[in-house]
């Protein structure tokens, strides 16, 4: 089943749209007064590893219960599954209803990226307490990640945003990406010169001291330099305006820098569903203003801390952020 799942997936590639869910006219608008009254905002990202059919229900359980504990108001998803093979519709949509169910009311906004319309497909997600009050994706240059009997498969990747809604309080950017895998450095490249452009033209948008926030999986290693050196992308984007959320009030250069010997840092090779593979911090939160970041953490990091548990091959991220 995963070898049918992952050949289909990569051999046949058909753009499909976007999708929304929550904040429809019919629909009732989510709330989170609660966040006004706190006056910070928590957000996780994490990667939900679309081809592990399986163990899903349980994986976003664990999503769920985490969610609902800390609490979590924006949750930053890649690798949302839908179609007949993945037996959902969208698994985002399935981790909406396990929170609901905890009384947790989330507004959901998907993107898809690659797959077969209503057999497979891969999508980007973003799910908020908070009322998404604008929404819009930006489709990135297409990369070779994968060599099917001899032919380069080039896939689509994007980048989505939300303007979420706090009540009587203000108005924020979340930004969602994966980037490119195994592709090459002109590739990645060519997919920053589209996304950063098209969140500085956005921003400019928006009144002076919006606050920013871009997380997902980059598979931008800040350590690797084979095939290319990988630090330079990263510093791009901390170039064009934006803080390694994690990263404040941490020595940079000493986070997940051993590939044999991960730590509580890295997000790859922290998992039982990744055991033995290389240890790398690939997934971020950058945010636009350090002044207002209140706490920063990786979970899901199973081998690391046998109490947390594997969602995915990947840890999350996950920042607290003050509000204006």
């Amino acid at each position: 089943m995963k070898n049918l799942l992952f050949f289909i997936i990569f051999s046949i590639i058909v753009l499909s749209g976007c999708a929304k869910s929550g904040g429809g006219g019919e629909e009732p608008r989510v709330q989170c007064d609660d966040v006004a009254s706190r006056g910070y905002l928590n957000v996780l990202s994490v990667n939900l590893l679309f081809k592990e059919i399986e163990t899903r229900e349980q994986r976003l359980e664990a999503v769920a219960e985490f969610a609902e504990k800390t609490p979590v108001d924006v949750i930053l998803l890649q690798e949302v599954v839908g179609g007949a093979l993945a037996h959902t519709e969208n698994s985002a949509e399935d981790l909406q209803k396990k929170l609901l169910v905890r009384k947790r009311d989330y507004d959901l906004y998907t993107s898809f990226e690659i797959g077969l319309p209503g057999v497979i497909g891969v999508a980007n997600a973003i799910l908020s307490r908070c009322e998404i009050d604008f929404r819009t994706t930006k489709r990135l240059p297409h990369a070779t990640e994968l060599n099917f009997r001899g032919h380069d498969i080039r896939l689509p990747r994007n980048v989505m945003m939300t303007r979420i809604n706090i009540p009587n309080t203000s108005k924020l950017n979340i930004y969602n990406t994966h980037l490119c895998a195994t592709c090459t450095a002109d590739q990645l490249d060519a997919q920053l010169n589209v996304m950063l452009p098209f969140i500085s033209e956005l921003e400019t948008s928006f009144p002076s001291g919006n606050i920013a926030i871009l997380g997902g999986d980059f598979n931008i290693d800040r350590f690797r330099v084979d095939p290319f050196v990988e630090g330079i992308f990263y510093d791009r984007i901390v170039s064009a305006g934006f803080i390694d959320a994690y990263a404040q009030n941490r020595p940079l250069d000493s986070l997940c820098t051993n590939t044999k010997q991960a730590d509580a840092h890295c997000t790859k090779g922290v998992s039982t569903l990744d055991a033995g593979g290389s240890a790398r911090r690939i997934d971020y939160i950058f945010m636009n203003q350090a002044k207002n970041l209140r706490e920063s953490r990786v979970v899901f990091n199973t081998l690391v801390d046998p109490d947390q548990a594997s969602v995915s091959d990947h840890a999350g991220v996950f920042i607290s952020v003050t509000l204006p």
